[in-house]
C-alpha cells in the first residue's frame, strides 16, 4: 500500500499554500565555491575534483541538459556515495569521469581533475582534456576502475574468467602471462571465490550471479586502481551484505577511494563517509553520512529518507515523493524541486537557491535555510525515525535538529 509523502498529516495542504505566499525579498548573492574546508581533510590528498560540470545529450526531441553544474571532491581512502532517483544524473557523472559517455553526449563546461602517483611523482590531469584513446591507455582500468551495474552484461561471454582478469594487467603493465595468472588467482581468492584455479577456466554463464559480481570486482582491482567506482554493484540482495563487506575490506587493505552510485540509502549508511544527494542534474545537499541521515536539511532528502522501508515500524504503508522530476528538455526556472515540494516558497519558482553552508562539511541548496525564511521542521514521522536511528547508533543524548536559518550562502553546487 502506498501513501504520498506528507509532512504533517491533516494540515499539509494549508501549510503548503501559506508558505508559497511568503516572500524573502532580495535574494542572497553567492559568495564562494562549495567545498570541504582544509581542516576537515588535513593530511589527506584530494584525488578527484569535479567543478561546474555541465553535460547535455542531443536527442530527436532536442537537447537534454542532464548535468547542470556538478561539483564533487574525493580524497584518498574516502568513500563518497552519490544518491538520488533514477535519472538524476548519477551514472552520467561517473561515465564522464571514465570518458565513456555515449556518442550523443556533450561536455558543455567544467573540469574533472584527477591526481595519482607515478614513479613517486604526483600527476594531476584534467580528464576532460584527454582523448578517449589517452584515457583508455593512461587512466581506465589502471588508475580508475568501474564495477558496472549488471555483471552479466559487463563480462565477455566468449572469454574465460581468468583471461578477463589477466587482460588489464597484460595491457597496461606488460605483465607476463604467468605472473598475470598468479595475480588473477590471488584476486579470486581475495574476493572470496573458492577453488580459484578451477574458476579461472570457467565462462561467465557457468557462474552464479554472486560469483559473477565478485569476478567483476576482481577485474576492477587487477591493476591496483586509485579510484573504484561502483555503479549499483549489488542488485542481488541475497549477496548484498557480503559484497559490501568485501569492498570495505579491500579498501582497508589497499587504501583506495570509492564512489558508490546508488538510490539505496540502506547501502549508503553501511559504506559511505560522505553523501552527495543529486536531483535533476545537480547536487542539492552534501555532507557526512551522519549529517545526511541525522540532520538532513533539504525537503528532497527528507523525502528520500521517509521513503526508506522501516521493518521496525508497525506501519506497513510505503511513502513516496509526489510528482516526477522535471523534463530537462526544457530550461528549469527556479528550484527544480519546487513543483514537488510542499514546503516551496514563492522565490523557489523564480530563482534557483544557492548552496547554504550549515557546517564545514554540510551544505544544502534550499531557500528554507535563508535567514528570512519561516522555520520549518521536517516531517514528524521522519523525526521519530531519525531518533530511532540515533538510538541504534548510540546517540541518544542528542536531539533531532529542525531547519534553522543559516548565516551563509555559497556558490551553487
Amino acid at each position: 500500500m502506498k501513501k504520498t509523502w506528507s509532512p504533517h498529516a491533516g494540515n499539509a495542504v494549508g501549510r503548503t499554500y501559506k508558505l508559497r505566499g511568503e516572500s524573502l525579498g532580495s535574494p542572497l548573492i553567492a559568495a564562494q565555491s562549495v567545498g570541504r574546508t582544509k581542516g576537515t581533510v588535513e593530511g589527506k590528498k584530494r584525488i578527484l575534483s569535479i567543478r561546474d560540470l555541465s553535460i547535455s545529450f542531443q536527442t530527436s526531441n532536442g537537447t537534454v541538459n542532464v548535468i547542470r553544474g556538478m561539483n564533487l571532491d574525493l580524497y584518498k581512502g574516502e568513500t563518497v556515495a552519490i544518491v538520488g532517483e533514477s535519472g538524476s544524473g548519477k551514472s552520467v557523472t561517473v561515465k564522464a569521469v571514465m570518458g565513456i559517455l555515449s556518442g550523443n553526449g556533450r561536455i558543455n563546461s567544467g573540469t574533472i581533475d584527477f591526481t595519482y602517483e607515478k614513479d613517486g611523482a604526483e600527476i594531476s590531469l584534467d580528464l576532460l582534456k584527454l582523448s578517449k584513446k589517452e584515457i583508455r591507455r593512461q587512466i581506465n582500468g589502471k588508475h580508475i576502475a568501474m564495477v558496472f551495474q549488471d555483471p552479466m552484461t559487463s563480462l565477455n561471454p566468449t572469454m574465460t574468467v581468468g583471461a578477463q582478469i589477466m587482460e588489464g594487467m597484460m595491457y597496461h603493465y606488460g605483465t607476463s602471462r604467468k605472473a598475470a595468472r598468479a595475480r588473477a588467482i590471488e584476486l579470486l581468492e581475495l574476493v572470496g571465490i573458492t577453488d580459484p584455479d578451477k574458476r579461472m577456466k570457467n565462462y561467465p554463464h557457468q557462474l552464479s550471479g554472486g560469483m559473477r559480481q565478485r569476478v567483476v570486482i576482481a577485474i576492477a582491482l587487477a591493476c591496483d586502481p586509485d579510484l573504484l567506482i561502483c555503479d549499483e554493484p549489488t542488485l542481488d540482495v541475497t549477496i548484498q551484505a557480503k559484497i559490501l563487506e568485501l569492498i570495505k575490506e579491500i579498501q582497508a587493505k589497499t587504501g583506495i577511494s570509492v564512489i558508490y552510485i546508488t538510490h539505496d540509502l540502506g547501502v549508503v549508511a553501511k559504506v559511505a563517509d560522505y553523501v552527495e544527494v543529486m536531483y535533476a542534474g545537480k547536487v542539492i545537499e552534501k555532507g557526512t553520512t551522519e549529517e545526511i541521515f541525522f540532520e538532513p536539511k533539504h525537503p528532497y532528502t527528507w523525502g528520500l529518507l521517509s521513503a526508506m522501508p522501516d521493518l521496525s515500524s508497525a506501519d506497513d504503508r510505503l511513502y513516496n515523493i509526489p510528482g516526477s522530476p522535471p523534463n530537462l528538455l526544457h530550461q528549469v526556472e527556479g528550484d527544480s524541486f519546487a513543483p514537488r515540494n510542499i514546503y516551496a516558497l514563492n522565490i523557489d519558482f523564480k530563482q534557483e537557491p544557492p548552496m547554504f553552508r550549515i557546517s564545514d562539511t554540510h551544505f544544502a541548496a534550499t531557500w528554507l535555510l535563508h535567514e528570512k525564511a519561516p522555520k520549518i521542521e521536517m516531517p514528524d514521522a521522519l523525526m521519530k525515525r531519525i531518533e530511532t536511528m540515533r538510538q541504534e547508533n548510540g546517540l541518544e543524548g542528542t536531539s533531532v535538529v529542525s531547519v534553522p536559518g543559516s548565516k551563509e550562502a555559497v556558490h551553487h553546487g
